[in-house]
């Protein structure tokens, strides 16, 4: 995230409307904040914090405890703040909960939170406001932390680190810690894959346990062996069985084509003892018939 521009009104020690152009430092990345104690440069980070997420760079104070006692009740209390974050440009205007003069009549009144966020990528014209994004003191927090990915806390922690604050993150546990630093060094990426390949792992030691269970089952009750070794003995048992039933299954084969060769043959021997009798039968009729054939030769030789 890159400051642009900084508007404060009415906000700590600063009474009128202060505006600090962070633009004209151009392309220099680093700059320096420097004055006596007490003279406001705190505030300026405050106030950051503040229209980003409604709060101090301490956490000490709510925005509505940044007014200045020193205002008028007229003025009202409010800060504005333009950003970049890559190519994209926002601006974002907080003003917090206070007590104003009322537009009629006399006495104060109580002045609610407002919040607004822009877009303002690629507009030139100062005054225009551009897209709005988020209305509202909850919904403008909650997209300024979908923005930078840092809620306030770890944005206090990481990026501002105020006065006496530093070793809130050396003391802070190893998860916020972890949060922390995969949100810096972006690595959220890696860590869903880890959470990813957990969960597979997780889901492969089940399939693998119901494996085991399923197989542990099988042995015991349909193999009925008592362990591994019991049933590795078993199969060389079985395979030694299983090729004496092979050498006999071929004997038997053997023996099997030797009948089938065998009932071949009686059969073309049975056919050849039917030809015969058949043969025998027509030549006993032609043998009986014999005389009448004589008888029948002797009358023709007459005529």
């Amino acid at each position: 995230m890159r400051p642009l521009k900084l508007a404060m009104s009415a906000f700590g020690p600063y009474l009128d409307r202060q505006v600090l152009d962070f633009k004209e430092l151009k392309d220099k990345s680093i700059f320096l904040i420097h004055g006596p104690t007490g003279s406001g440069k705190t505030t300026i980070v405050d106030a950051m914090c503040f229209a980003l997420y409604g709060d101090t760079s301490g956490a000490e104070r709510e925005g509505k405890e940044m007014r200045s006692h020193f205002v008028e009740p007229d003025t009202i209390t409010e800060v504005e703040l333009e950003f970049a974050l890559g190519a994209e440009q926002y601006r974002i205007k907080r003003v917090p909960e206070q007590e104003r003069a009322k537009k009629r009549g006399e006495g104060t009144t109580l002045q609610t939170a407002e919040a607004t966020l822009w877009k303002r990528t690629g507009i030139e014209d100062k005054a225009a406001e551009g897209i709005v994004l988020a209305e509202g003191w909850r919904p403008v927090t909650e997209a300024v932390e979908g923005l930078l990915g840092f809620n306030s806390s770890q944005f206090r922690q990481v990026v501002v680190l105020p006065q006496g604050q530093f070793r809130k993150l050396l003391m802070a546990d190893s998860r916020e810690r972890e949060h922390i630093l995969e949100k810096l060094f972006q690595t959220e990426l890696y860590s869903r894959i880890e959470r990813f390949l957990k969960e597979e792992a997780k889901k492969l030691s089940k399939a693998i346990e119901e494996q085991r269970s399923q197989y542990e089952w099988w042995l015991s009750k349909e193999a009925q062996y008592e362990n591994l070794n019991a049933l590795k003995d078993g199969l060389i048992r079985h395979q030694g069985e299983l090729r004496e039933i092979s050498q006999l299954f071929l004997e038997k084969q053997a023996l099997f084509n030797k009948a089938q060769e065998d009932l071949s043959i009686g059969k073309q021997v049975k056919e050849k003892y039917l030809e015969k009798a058949a043969a025998q039968v027509e030549l006993a009729d032609i043998e009986a018939k014999k005389p009448l054939i004589t008888e029948k030769t002797v009358l023709l030789t007459k005529a």
